[in-house]
């Protein structure tokens, strides 16, 4: 196994993540005609690496992807975004980075985060992680394009 840790991002690393989000999340422009909120904003990864929320993948000493989180000072944290580089991917990255994450912040039981309708390889990784689609989201009713919302409670 690979060795992946994460290890939070810097004013430095804020071109890369920028990049490599866009890179990411290439197919969804493709398929729904438009990158994720703000991931074309330089603005706003400076002002998500600031929040020091937001954390590069590290695997073997490389650059494998990024996630983003929100909240974590009381009882919820909203993953942001996920992504991770495709020369990394279908290596169990993904999963391992979850499990970090969640360590990492080991006080909160309630995470949340969307993904869009039709990214069903998403939805089988956050439903085997232990995630519940829990509901929809119609950002723009003249847009058939829906987010859904999925929800896992840590039991202790």
């Amino acid at each position: 196994m690979p060795d992946i840790y994460l290890q939070l991002a810097s004013t430095d690393d804020i071109q890369l993540l920028q990049d490599s989000a866009l890179k990411a999340f290439s197919d969804d422009y493709d398929k729904y005609g438009a990158f994720p909120p703000n991931i074309e904003s330089i603005e706003w990864f400076k002002a998500e690496v600031s929040k020091n929320k937001f954390y590069k993948v590290v695997c073997d000493s490389e650059f494998a992807g990024a996630i983003c989180v929100e909240g974590g000072e009381t009882t919820c944290i909203e993953i942001k975004y996920l992504y991770i580089d495709l020369k990394f991917q279908n290596k169990h990255i993904g999963s391992k980075v979850m499990r970090l994450i969640e360590s990492e912040y080991e006080h909160i039981d309630n995470w949340t985060l969307f993904t869009p309708y039709m990214s069903f390889r998403n939805h089988h990784f956050y439903e085997k992680l232990g995630y519940i689609k829990v509901g929809e989201l119609q950002p723009d009713l003249s847009d058939d394009f829906k987010l859904f919302e999925y929800s896992k409670v840590r039991t202790r």
